[in-house]
């Protein structure tokens, strides 16, 4: 084995007592290359082993530690070529047998009249107790794996408890100084955290709960709060490297709009608009993301932003990520739009040659006041004559690249707005958006009713058939939505296809359309327009209609194998109804004995609110739900978790905006060790960061 002079954090493993080259191999498959890997390696959950009881004090059916000498041992092979290695362990009152199998070895571990400690499930057989594949200790100085709480961590093939544990204790007893804390210790005492070096400790191998508590406190924060300096120094950067021209008026342009919309802005919409306005009107880039429930009315906000870029001599874009949605914010944007003099343009993939030749010209001309469109407004041959504002609809569905590449074509110097109709929980949006400014849009226009909602299983079909007929003849519509285009197998969930070609049969006196993402653009355009214009009953659709399409005449949606859709995107497709007067109907199918998608699907049931069903989403799936690997690998989190540390992240996002505002690039000597971690762990992340350069 090679000679390790000097051991560091970014040691390997295999240099440790133990370990060795093969074992090292092994540990790779956890990630765990080096020594902080290790030390990071958190446990999973704890088992409490403090208290060791004898052989008669034991009871069958409970996890139990036993402590006992070996009154006999034996091994036996079977014709199979197997072996089983029993133990006696025994007190003066009873017996406890012990079985392995496979595990010849053992027979000289446990050695006659040696005292053990043994602990697993116990079983009661005839007059005697008996463990099947215990974990053993045979006693010393300092017990690892009895007679304290214990760590159990999350581990894979040809890797065991005892091993790892040991590697920990081991690493733990003579590495622990390679762990600087990185917090200057007035802050430390302030914010009355526990040393980094002391966390780590009682994380793996705490002395009682109380100090494991602390510890993941201390530990909690560490990570969140090194995530919030991050996003403030990016955020800073952002703000130093960007200049806009700031928007002087055009005040009087967005209450004409207001007055010309037919309806009443709820508060929400009102408070968005001002901060949109607000921000517009300084000399640096807007960053804001406005986040509202299905049908809060977030197309208007983006419109009155439009018109205020317009009114002060800038063109506006806005991009959204399907076809259908784009369609849909160009018809409305051109209703609001055109009759206060504004022109509109609309560019996409179904767009003909001729079309688009025009557009372009004109969109790099300036003629073009607002150009909606998909991803093609980010080709290169798109050009603006001056662009002053991006909107971005349903904007986690595009990647960062896409998204900046947008705003590039105007230098750099737009006004940025971002669109979600999936709400995100605060603690994500603290950390994944801090670099952003957040409007919440939380109440509905006036008039919006809520969906009855209804759980069900394949035993009421008939009976909702019915329901739906009934609601068709009255001159209703509706959705039946599926995960599929086309079923795999036998046990696959129902697709488009067949379910148009059951449903037509069961609604033959009914006009039934079909839609999903491999049809030509074209084709897609008629449907939604046949749909709209109510030459379709029953429009059965993959989850391409979950934003965008607006038809207030749909009251009623059916969904298909509801168990494979996530709480948010039930949540976006449940919106496409109850958008008119009439009362509106949600059903899902589901006879899932799945525990989780369960507790999901009756979640949903019962909750109308997307803010609420986001939260829920957050502690049933993780961010995961929300936002992709490659948009933000970052948020993979060692030891926090968003749905219930959001004090901990509070207090670190407090305490990061302190430290850079009194220090915005981290050059005190007191600041250096966490500069260094931060570059670290996110260099990667943002190579244009240049703090962490």
């Amino acid at each position: 084995m090679a000679f390790q002079e000097e051991f560091t954090l970014k040691t390997s493993p295999r240099y440790l007592k133990g370990v060795g080259p093969e074992r090292s191999v092994l540990l790779t498959r956890l990630d765990l290359r080096t020594l902080e890997d290790l030390f990071y390696f958190f446990p999973r959950r704890y088992e409490d082993r403090r208290q060791v009881k004898s052989v008669s004090e034991l009871v069958a059916g409970e996890k139990e530690c036993v402590a006992g000498l070996v009154s006999s041992r034996g091994l036996v092979r079977t014709r199979s070529g197997q072996t089983i290695f029993k133990v006696v362990v025994s007190d003066k009152k009873s017996r406890l047998f012990a079985v392995w199998f496979n595990q010849a070895y053992l027979s000289k571990v446990f050695l006659p009249k040696s005292k053990v400690v043994l602990c697993g499930k116990v079983e009661k057989e005839g007059d005697h107790f008996q463990m099947v594949h215990p974990e053993y200790e045979i006693p010393v100085l300092e017990n690892i794996h009895s007679g304290r709480i214990v760590p159990i961590y999350s581990l894979t093939e040809d890797l065991y408890q005892k091993s790892i544990r040991a590697l920990l204790f081991r690493l733990l007893k003579e590495k622990l100084s390679l762990v600087r804390d990185p917090l200057p210790p007035p802050v430390r005492k302030r914010l009355g955290l526990a040393e980094s070096a002391y966390a780590f400790k009682q994380i793996h191998f705490p002395d009682d709960f109380e100090s494991q508590k602390a510890a993941y406190e201390r530990l909690v924060f560490d990570e969140f709060f090194l995530m919030q300096l991050f996003v403030q120094i990016k955020k800073n950067e952002i703000q130093r490297e960007n200049s806009a021209i700031s928007h002087a008026g055009g005040k009087e342009e967005v209450e004409r709009l207001i007055e010309s919309l037919g309806f009443s802005l709820t508060n929400g919409q009102r408070n968005a608009i001002e901060e949109i306005l607000q921000d517009m009107k300084k000399p640096r880039p807007m960053n804001r993301l406005i986040q509202g429930d299905v049908g809060s009315g977030k197309t208007a906000v983006a419109a009155a932003a439009l018109v205020f870029t317009v009114a002060n001599g800038f063109q506006g874009a806005l991009m959204a990520p399907t076809e259908v949605l784009a369609q849909q914010h160009f018809i409305t944007l051109t209703q609001m739009l055109e009759p206060l003099g504004i022109s509109c343009g609309y560019l996409a993939q179904g767009v003909t040659p001729e079309e688009r030749s025009r557009l372009l010209g004109a969109a790099a001309a300036g003629e073009i006041q607002v150009l909606v469109g998909t991803h093609a407004l980010i080709q290169e041959s798109v050009k603006f004559k001056k662009l002053g504002l991006v909107v971005i609809d349903e904007q986690h569905k595009f990647g960062v690249s896409q998204r900046s590449r947008l705003k590039e074509k105007s230098g750099g110097s737009a006004h940025f707005l971002l669109m979600t109709a999936t709400p995100i929980p605060r603690t994500l949006a603290m950390t994944l958006y801090g670099d952003l400014d957040i409007s919440s849009i939380t109440e509905l226009p006036k008039g919006r009713k809520p969906i009855t909602t209804l759980w069900t299983g394949e035993d009421r079909r008939g009976e909702i058939y019915d329901f739906v007929d009934g609601l068709l003849a009255k001159g209703g519509q509706g959705y039946v939505i599926c995960p599929l285009i086309n079923e795999s197998g036998a046990f696959s969930p129902k697709g488009v296809l067949a379910a148009h070609q059951e449903l037509t049969q069961i609604f033959d006196h009914r006009r039934v359309g079909i839609l999903h993402g491999k049809m030509k653009s074209e084709e897609k355009k008629k449907i939604v327009t046949d749909f709209k214009e109510k030459r379709l009953d029953i429009l059965i659709s993959t989850v391409v209609i979950e934003v965008g399409i607006d038809v207030p005449n749909a009251s009623f949606m059916i969904v298909e194998n509801a168990e494979k859709f996530g709480l948010a995107q039930l949540h976006q497709l449940r919106g496409r109804v109850g958008r008119g007067s009439e009362e509106s109907f949600c059903v899902l199918f589901s006879d899932t004995a799945h525990e989780e998608s369960r507790e999901r699907l009756g979640v949903f049931e019962k909750t109308q609110s997307g803010f609420v069903l986001a939260n829920e989403d957050l502690k049933l799936r993780g961010a995961g739900e929300f936002v992709g690997e490659k948009q933000h690998g970052f948020l993979k989190l060692r030891i926090g978790d968003l749905a219930k540390d959001v004090e901990i992240l509070e207090r670190a996002k407090r305490e990061a905006k302190n430290f850079i505002l009194k220090d915005p690039r981290l050059e005190r000597p007191e600041h250096r060790l966490l500069k260094a971690m931060l570059r670290g762990r996110f260099k990667a992340v943002d190579k244009k960061i240049t703090v962490l350069a």
